[in-house]
């Protein structure tokens, strides 16, 4: 079902709806404009999957004051109708009356007096200051250096980040300017076995204001290397944090 619990969000479909449709009112798009293009985006589901749309649509829309009429309406016809409760009674009468209840709360917040229509900020967006070919060092504790090379930016509405690879060097400072643009990129440890080598590519990215850039988790700016073919295609592996990436680095090169 893809779904981990009753409630009207806990299904990953649901979440993606509330989701989208509160994107586009963080980027000031128009509520009917916010609301065709959710329905334009999600009329490729199936019957057994329609009546999340009109759920998770009423509920988010309701949630921000902003209850479209004929989503309210399509919401409450599958509730009332009984529609996507084969899945739960399949799954045991005890689950099958969370939903119910769920259902039941839903109708009642649908029905009852909407809350004033509420603005949606854009999350704050990091904008890195890294560009492509960038070499960034980090000295683990015992003194070993990783190198990193910024393959690409990436641009997303929620920041500007930097993809970066890890390369292939061990020693104690930075390789000279000929070998450094021939070192290759590392593999990322195999967590199981057997499994397919990854290349050590990492998006990193600071997600609130609070949280440290490169600068200050120790990294340094050693270099700058022309563009290698086929950069822009480029896919990182892992995700994390500049704090996040720091660890590893002493984990890998100290233990």
């Amino acid at each position: 079902m893809g779904a981990w619990g009753t409630a009207i969000f806990s299904d990953d479909t649901a979440a993606d709806i509330r989701s989208e449709y509160r994107e586009l009112l963080e980027d000031k798009v128009p509520d009917q404009e916010a609301t065709r293009r959710v329905l334009s985006a999600y009329e490729h589901l199936d019957d057994d999957e329609e009546h999340l749309l009109w759920l998770a649509l009423a509920a988010a829309q309701s949630q921000v004051g902003r209850l479209d009429d004929e989503v309210k309406a399509k919401a409450l016809d599958v509730i009332e109708s009984g529609r996507g409760l084969q899945l739960w009674a399949e799954a045991g009468a005890p689950e099958l009356a969370k939903r119910k209840a769920a259902l039941q709360k839903l109708q009642a917040a649908l029905t009852g007096p909407q809350p004033s229509p509420k603005t949606l900020k854009r999350p704050w967006r990091h904008i890195t200051n890294l560009g492509p070919g960038d070499v960034l060092a980090q000295t683990a504790s015992n003194g070993q250096l990783a190198l990193f090379r910024v393959v690409r930016v990436d641009d997303h509405r929620v920041g500007v980040a930097p993809i970066i690879e890890r390369l292939d060097w061990t020693g104690s400072s930075p390789p000279n300017a000929w070998r450094l643009r021939r070192l290759k990129v590392a593999k990322l440890e195999q967590t199981s076995s057997p499994s397919p080598e990854r290349p050590a590519v990492y998006r990193v990215a600071v997600h609130r204001k609070k949280d440290p850039d490169w600068q200050q988790c120790g990294f340094v700016l050693v270099a700058n290397l022309p563009a290698r073919a086929g950069d822009e295609h480029v896919q990182a592996w892992q995700y994390c944090s500049w704090g996040q990436l720091q660890r590893e680095v002493e984990r890998r090169f100290t233990t």
